[in-house]
């Protein structure tokens, strides 16, 4: 696989938004309350990802599939413990 100068700015942009939801999660493990949490959003979140990586898959690009299966992983592990710590 050869990579263009276009798909290596998007390798770098994707590990930068996809990695966004790290602290989220982190954060949510740390205080075990995801009280503050918008479940929502991060369904929102889960479902443009899921569009963007099936987008990704379409056009072949690798940087677009593995960023956003990346994001919907995060994303989603923080809309689990969401759901996990309700009510704690």
């Amino acid at each position: 696989m050869q990579l263009d100068m276009a798909e290596g700015i998007g390798l770098i942009a994707g590990a930068i938004g996809s990695f966004a939801f790290a602290p989220q999660a982190l954060k949510i493990l740390r205080d075990n309350s995801a009280e503050d949490v918008s479940a929502v959003t991060y369904s929102m979140v889960c479902g443009g990802a899921l569009l963007w990586f099936a987008y990704g898959v379409m056009k072949g690009s690798p940087a677009i599939m593995l960023w956003n299966a990346v994001a919907v992983v995060l994303a989603g592990a923080v809309l689990i413990l969401k759901f996990r710590l309700r009510g704690r």
